[in-house]
Formats: C-alpha cells, structure tokens, sequence
C-alpha cells in the first residue's frame, strides 16, 4: 500500500542529472533520517518534500522508500534555508555566504532573491560583481525548477531541461507552449517524438500543417547531420510518412511546398523528373557561393608570380637538403604556377616536406602568405613540421564576439597572396564557405589533405567533390618515403586502402605496428590498460597522459569509448578529488584529460580541442580547463561541451597525430568497422600504432569499403554556373563572414 511522507531533505547521497535518479537522507518528523529513492528533479539539502511511494527492502542498502511522486517546496526555517542554499545548488553561494545571508534576511531570503535582488549588497562581504553573479545564478536555479516541473509530465529529463534551459533562457516554458516543435531543431538529444509528443498533448492537432511542416524540417536537419548537403524530395516526404504514419503522402507534399514557399528550404531540378534536391537555405548558399569563389579564383590572374619556378625548385631543395621525386616535384611545380591546386596522398608520402618547400618559395617571394588547418592540433603539427606558423581556419578568419560573426569575408578579406590548407579531408562545406569568401581572388591557394581518409563530420564532402570535378589540377603522391620504406604503419595502411587486414610483422626493436589477437572484450580492457600504462611508456618512454591516445570506433558497448574512458581514467588519474557534475553520468575533476566537442566561438576553442582540467571550483560550481596554455572556465551548464578524452572515437581523433595510437577492433563494433574508419585510425600513429582484438573484425573492415554518396551538388556547381544567389540579401540571413552560433 503507497505511503505519503512530508520532510526534509539532510542530504543528497547520489542524483543523476540524465534521468533525476536520486538517493537522499530525508527527516521525516517524528520518525527520523529515512533513504528516499526515485526520479527527485533537481533535489538539494534543505528543501522540503512531499514523497508518495513504497517501502523496499534492498539486498545490500537495506530498508529504503521508492518514490513514485513528490512535491517540492523551499525550505521555511533558517537551518533549511541554510542548507539549500549553501548546497551548492546556486553557483557562487557556499556554505558560509548562505549562513550570512539567511541571518541578514531570515525566513525571507529567498522573496528577496526574487524580487529584491538589488538588497543583497546589505549581506556583509557579498561584492558587486559577484551579486550580481549570484542574481543571475538564482533566476537561472528557479527557472529550471519550474521547467522541471513543466517537462517531467511530457517526459523529458533534467538533463535535457538544462540544456532546453541554456538555449532558451528563463522564458522557456513559454516559448515551448509557444512553439513546441522548436525543441526538436535546437536542442540536440531532444528528436522530434519527443517534442511531438509535447505538441499533441498542448492541444496541436495531429493533422496540423505545423506538425507535417516540422516533420519535413527536422529530417531535412537530420540527413545534414548524416553528412548530405541536401535530400531528395521524394525522399523527405517517404521519411515523414514513416514519422507520422497517419499524414497522407498529398499533405506531406503540400506542406513541403509551404516549407519552400516559406523560405524554410530551396529546391534545385535534380537529374530525376520530379524529383527536386532540397536544401537548407544556408547550404544551398555555401554550396553556391564555394563553386562561385573557386571558379573566380581559377580565372583572376595571380597578384604575385613566382618566377623561374625550376630554379625555385633547385633552390629549396638545396636549402632543404632534399631530393623530391617525379610526384613531389610535380606537386610543388604546380603549387608555383597554378592559381589553385590539390596534392593528396597518404602517410609517409611526404606531404610535409611538400609544404615545407612550397611554403619556403613563396616566403622568399611575398611576406603575405598563410598556413591552416580546420583543427587546433592539426594546425599546430603543421607549424611544428614545415617552420611557418599555422593556425585554426577559425582564427585565421578572425571571429568576433562582439559581431557574432567572422571580421573577414568578402567585405573585408584576408591581405594574402598564398593560403595553404591542410587536413583539407576534414573540409566541410560550411567552413569552406566562408573561408574561400574571405580569401582575395588574386591568392593562390594549396590545398592538401588525404582523400582516403574519413570524411568531415559536417556535411558535404568538399575535397572529394573538388578532385572529382576535374576543374582544378590535382597532384597524387604515390612514393612512400616515411623510415626510408620500413615503416610498418605506413605498409599497414597501404593494405587496408587496398581492403586487406595487415599482418602482424615480425616483431623487432623498431617495429611500430602491432596486431594482438583476443576476442574477449575484457582481456581486450585488459591488455590495454597494460599498454597505456606501463609496457608502451616504459618501452617508448613517453608521457601515457599526452603521447598515448586510445581509440575507438564507437562511443557505447564494452569496448566503447564511454566504457574506455571510465577504466581508463581511473587508472590515469586515481586521485580522490573534488568532482563538478556534468550530466549525462560524467563528472569532472582536477587532472582528467577533456575534449570540447562543439566549436565554442566565444571562448575560443573549438570541436576537437584537447585540455586538462586545471581546477575545480565547487564554491562557483566553475571547471577551469588548460587548453595546451590556454586556461578556459567553464560553468556548470556549459559542461556538456566536454566529454573525457583518455579514450576518443576515430572521428574525434581525425586531423590529430599522436605519438602511440591504441584501438580495440571487435565484431561489437559491426556497425562502424568500414575501411576509411580503419585506415584513418591507423594513420593517426606517429611512433606506434596496436590493434587488439578480433582478426575477422579487422578483415571486415578492410573489406568494407562503404562508398556512399554524400548528397550535394557542389561537384557540378564546379563544372558549370552555380544558380546565383544574391550576396547582399543572403549576407543578412548568414552569408560568408557571419555565422550560425552553435548555442
């Protein structure tokens, strides 16, 4: 039989801000401290509870009650309210500053926060600034309680309420009943049943065009984050009458039409009679606008020739001291003479020393030249490998925080005569864009990158889709050159690009590619705890904590990265410290490895930017993270942009070299073993690279070649006019130099 209970909470034991999963001690008068279990919100000390659920009798915790409902209300005395708010549930208030505060203002400290925040100035210590950083922590603690308690009907969890939170703002709940679609294009982990959900049951008919407006919009988001820069219209209305099984095919089409004429999407005649390719306008625009700029980039006449180019040649090499074969020779020709041009080839084939030479040239002739790189590290390994300082795509383009937006683009574009990008593989159309915007048409412009590796994780395919258009040369280096021939990581990745599982050689001193057979997924766990922290280190003498990277194809299961991470930093960072909650099950403390996963304009990092927390400020609920010197905070709600980084997926690690690359390869990874996730992997090793696990798994990897055709138009956009768009109207609605903030 339910039983009700009205108390306090004394304690919060565990809380989970994934699904509120909560235990406490909870004192209940007249009967004491009881351990409270079940969904709780956002519980902290001090708060009153109604509780309504059942005894259990746990096997190893003992008597405990399941709550199966609740109600919640602030605290009434001075020892409840001191508690909460001392419970580090409001950023910047500790123990000690709520002890103040709730003797300054007794029982009507929190009315005060509400409506007189001005009066906590009367709390003695309690500055200025951090006032106010307190008032603004206090709306944004009362506005996800009352989200909480708006979304828990429909379903949806803290986690997700703190991140509906951070994109909205205390005004959420209104906007949500507003438009409750909104959800399912803002925020991520959301998807559209949920927030269809939430519509149906705010009284939105199910036939409304709104819905089947929705639906479209949604799947045509969702194909862009699988990768396609457009979709098939009789592909988009297939897959929402999948979605609402209910919506007749006639409406579906009818609401697409309303979506185009809306200025939602743009339509483009596809090869198929009618059939359309449906774009976001944004990548309708960047798709245009890169074929506009590199056609105008071929034609404009060089500002700076470099002359004598054979000279030029025999110079470099001589400064060098190095001998490029036919291919390199070709390649670095081409880069003196042609207006744009792609070189590409795999490890060891001397990409570097290419872009050394052709860098080195151009110095002598111009001062106006510039390397880049879509990554952090990868713009780092190329100022470190040719000389020449490098930097993120990002930061070459100047962003401002103050203009939301990019300082440079065709208004005001970079003063260069020579761009090199690298890592070009990793090439989106959404940065090309306005990369190739800003970029003055008398520049001459090298493009390298491995066309075998992955391709971007945002959408399009941009070197592909250049060296397929036949528009601009292209240089294939074939002679492998890395360890004069010996390198066993190059050899590896040679088979696999021709689908064949590499062999594990004979072991020697200077063998750097391994292979270890096991098929059990914790000897798997095993053997790479050994590795990481231990045998490689030792044998190698190198730093586990920046010179091993772990790898896996994907993120969940036994030999995922989620699951590697746990073991993984556990081991490497074992200290008993001070941890700030994440959500989603991850908590940070001082020394784990991190990884921002979304460009970040504002504080300046970006997708893919590797770090150590530096420190731990639970008074402020504050991580501060060291970003290879640079120190960024983060607050508590920010937190979802990192994830631990001991163990990171191939994506993830794409554009990066490490020194040793360990990865598991197991029949549990099925899904993602495809060769150019494989030969990416391999490729990222410098000194070493080990494999562990399955043969058949690493074979059907090799063998899966999974050439499928990201959707776009870019390739024949190259070869004839790309449809015009007008710079100046679409600059407003985010042209090159402004940008779609990613919050």
């Amino acid at each position: 039989m339910p039983e009700t209970f009205s108390g306090q909470i004394e304690k919060v034991i565990f809380h989970s801000p994934d699904n509120g999963f909560s235990v406490v001690s909870f004192k209940v008068k007249k009967q004491g401290l009881i351990t409270l279990v079940g969904n709780l919100g956002s519980p902290a000390a001090g708060e009153l509870l109604e509780v309504r659920g059942d005894w259990v009798n746990h096997k190893s915790f003992g008597p405990r009650f399941e709550v199966s409902s609740f109600t919640a209300h602030p605290p009434d005395s001075p020892d409840g309210l001191t508690k909460y708010l001392g419970s580090g549930l409001i950023p910047g208030i500790g123990p000690v500053l709520a002890q103040r505060m709730v003797r300054m203002f007794q029982e009507r400290v929190l009315e005060v926060l509400d409506n007189e925040p001005e009066r906590l100035t009367e709390v003695p210590g309690l500055g200025k600034v951090k006032r106010e950083k307190i008032i603004e922590a206090w709306r944004t603690v009362a506005g996800l309680k009352r989200l909480l308690k708006f979304l828990a009907v429909f379903g949806v969890g803290p986690a997700l309420a703190q991140k509906i939170m951070r994109r909205l703002g205390s005004e959420a709940e209104n906007l949500i009943k507003a438009n409750p679609y909104r959800l399912a294009f803002e925020i991520q982990g959301v998807g559209f049943k949920t927030a269809d959900n939430l519509a149906l049951s705010l009284g939105r008919a199910e036939d409304s065009p709104e819905r089947l407006e929705a639906a479209l919009l949604y799947l045509l988001a969702e194909n862009e984050r699988a990768g396609h820069a457009c979709a098939n219209s009789r592909d988009l209305v297939r897959w929402a009458k999948e979605m609402i099984p209910a919506a007749k095919p006639a409406a579906l089409e009818v609401a697409l039409s309303r979506v185009i004429v809306n200025g939602q999407a743009i339509p483009l005649n596809g090869p198929e009679p009618g059939v359309q390719d449906i774009y976001a306008p944004r990548l309708f625009r960047a798709e245009c606008w890169v074929a506009r700029d590199l056609q105008a980039l071929i034609k404009a006449p060089p500002t700076v020739r470099i002359p004598r180019v054979d000279s030029a040649v025999a110079w470099v090499e001589k400064t060098l001291d190095i001998a490029l074969n036919s291919d390199q020779r070709q390649a670095v020709l081409a880069a003196l003479q042609k207006k744009v041009v792609v070189i590409t080839g795999g490890p060891g084939t001397g990409k570097t020393t290419i872009a050394k030479a052709i860098c080195r040239i151009w110095r002598e002739v111009t001062p106006k030249i510039a390397l880049c790189a879509p990554t952090g590290r990868a713009a780092k390994r190329l100022s470190q490998a040719t000389g020449f300082t490098a930097t993120t795509i990002h930061r070459l383009l100047e962003y401002s925080p103050q203009g939301q937006g990019f300082a440079r683009g065709p208004n005001n574009r970079l003063e260069l005569d020579f761009l090199l990008v690298d890592e070009a593989s990793m090439l989106d159309i959404l940065v090309a864009n306005p990369l190739l915007g800003a970029l003055p048409k008398g520049a001459t412009l090298v493009i390298i990158g491995d066309s075998d590796q992955l391709p971007p994780v945002g959408p399009g395919q941009v070197l592909k889709d250049i060296m397929e258009s036949g528009v601009i040369p292209t240089v294939r280096l074939k002679t492998i050159y890395r360890q004069a021939n010996q390198s066993q990581i190059v050899l590896a990745a040679g088979l696999i690009n021709q689908g064949q599982a590499p062999e594990a050689p004979p072991r020697t001193p200077d063998s750097d590619f391994f292979y270890v057979e096991d098929h059990a997924p914790e000897g798997i766990k095993d053997k790479i705890l050994r590795l990481v922290l231990d045998r490689v280190p030792r044998k190698l003498k190198v730093n586990p904590l920046t010179d091993i990277q772990v790898l896996s194809p994907i993120n969940k299961g036994e030999l995922g990265v989620d699951s590697l991470n746990q073991i993984l930093g556990a081991a490497l960072n074992p200290e008993k410290s001070p941890a700030l909650n994440g959500g989603m099950g991850r908590s940070f403390k001082k020394g784990d490895k991190v990884i921002q996963i979304r460009n970040n304009y504002r504080k300046g990092v970006y997708n893919g930017d590797l770090g150590f927390v530096a420190q731990v400020d639970l008074e402020n609920q504050e991580l501060i993270v060291d970003f290879e010197g640079e120190k960024i905070a983060y607050q508590v709600l920010e937190l979802e942009d990192l994830r631990p980084a001991w163990a990171l997926t191939v994506h993830k690690a794409q554009g990066s070299e490490f020194p040793v690359i360990i990865m598991p390869i197991h029949l549990s990874h099925a899904r993602a073993l495809r060769r150019k996730l494989l030969y990416t992997a391999v490729t990222r090793g410098k000194r070493m690279v080990m494999l562990i696990g399955q043969r058949e798994a690493l074979r059907r990897a090799a063998l899966d070649v999974e050439e499928n055709q990201r959707r776009g138009n870019l390739r024949l956009f190259l070869t004839t006019a790309p449809p015009p768009v007008d710079y100046a109207e679409a600059l407003k609605a985010g042209g090159p130099g402004v940008l779609e903030d990613d919050y």
